[in-house]
């Protein structure tokens, strides 16, 4: 049985919603945050339910016809040590009010008033494509407002931590809810949501005097985990490598490479406050690696991009195509090693803050919004 059937069959059921995209190894609901019991999805059932729902009725088949059926599974599932599934956990865009528009002014109820969110920095590209503006000309009375953490960098945990908090009314994720987010927000009297609006893959890019092929999934891992430490170790020349990411404790990017290894990251991985300033320290740092989201890598000039490989292989992918263009094509069909979903986490507490939240997700799920994620270099989901 091939890893992508075994994560199918692995799904868990909700026996009180009927959500049945959890992992195998979770114990409480992904949806409705409720233990879970021992049952579990047959694949042939699983993928009959995705493929009949094309017409709409369901976001989970849209995504398996982008992605195709190899980049849908769960990298929370038990891997290989040598494999990084594609982290295109199912969408969970099943809530009755997240619903498909065309333009962003048909969205409806969107509240009025200023609304704060924050979270995961890579979705700040939509804002540099004039998405913001586009919802205020549609919307003028929904203010939206980021918000930095005054303790620490920001990042995806860390917007989740503010939401958690009542600190924001919607946050931004570069990965799916954990189950200790869930609990947690049960315990505070409310549910969190979570809602896909994009895809993106994992870049890699070094020092721009570094050359080598390409490295395999599983090289990449070892490097952030520091099993591998020197170039000459993967081809290149004899040099320590210097692995870099943004915000080493708060980022979703290593929880993405490493998936349950994350608790392994080397403590000589340094930490960059963003992506402007990550790529300037790679391509200032003799030795220098960095992982980031793939929509960056194709406007750096000044670093190296690397293809990756599947597991152990040598199946070497580009990031960007011959023409310094994002290799979407590789993103859409799952045939890149790494890619994984963007979300609006929503917190679901019948307040204000609930609608803002939904509202975000329906304007960029819209027709429109999909037409900036698109500008932005991340892969439209509808």
């Amino acid at each position: 049985m091939s890893t992508n059937e075994l994560n199918f069959k692995d799904s868990r059921i909700c026996g009180s919603c009927g959500y049945d995209a959890n992992p195998g190894g979770a114990k409480y609901c992904q949806k409705c945050g409720k233990p879970l019991g021992n049952a579990f999805v047959p694949i042939k059932q699983r993928m009959t339910r995705s493929t009949l729902l094309v017409s709409g009725l369901s976001l989970s088949a849209i995504v398996l016809v982008v992605v195709g059926v190899g980049g849908y599974f769960f990298w929370q599932q038990a891997q290989p040590s040598t494999t990084v599934s594609n982290q295109n956990t199912s969408p969970n865009n099943n809530s009755s009010d997240i619903q498909s528009y065309t333009s962003m002014k048909e969205v409806s109820n969107v509240p009025e008033g200023t609304f704060n969110f924050g979270g995961s920095l890579i979705l700040a590209s939509l804002v540099a494509q004039g998405t913001h503006q586009a919802i205020n000309q549609a919307h003028p009375k929904f203010i939206l407002r980021y918000i930095d953490p005054v303790d620490s960098q920001p990042g995806t945990g860390k917007g989740i931590e503010m939401l958690l908090n009542s600190q924001l009314s919607f946050a931004l994720s570069g990965r799916p809810l954990e189950e200790a987010e869930y609990k947690q927000a049960i315990g505070r009297g409310f549910k969190l949501d979570q809602v896909a609006v994009a895809i993106d893959g994992l870049g890699c890019y070094t020092h721009p005097d570094i050359s080598i092929p390409g490295l395999s999934v599983a090289q990449l891992q070892a490097i952030y985990t520091g099993k591998i430490t020197n170039w000459k170790e993967v081809g290149g020349p004899n040099l320590p490598i210097v692995p870099f990411s943004i915000n080493v404790k708060t980022t979703a990017l290593l929880k993405t490479l490493l998936g349950s290894k994350v608790g392994s990251v080397s403590p000589k991985v340094r930490s960059s406050r963003d992506y402007t300033v990550l790529v300037r320290d790679v391509s200032s740092t003799p030795g220098a690696i960095g992982i980031g989201a793939a929509m960056l890598v194709a406007t750096q000039k000044t670093v190296r991009p690397v293809a990756l490989a599947p597991g152990d292989t040598k199946q070497y992918v580009p990031v960007v195509t011959n023409d310094n263009r994002l290799n979407m094509t590789a993103f859409r069909d799952g045939t890149y090693p790494i890619t994984r979903y963007l979300y609006v986490i929503i917190r679901r507490d019948s307040r204000a803050d609930e609608r803002a939240g939904v509202a975000y997700a329906n304007l960029l799920l819209s027709k429109e919004g999909q037409q900036f994620v698109e500008k932005a270099g991340l892969v439209p989901i509808r």
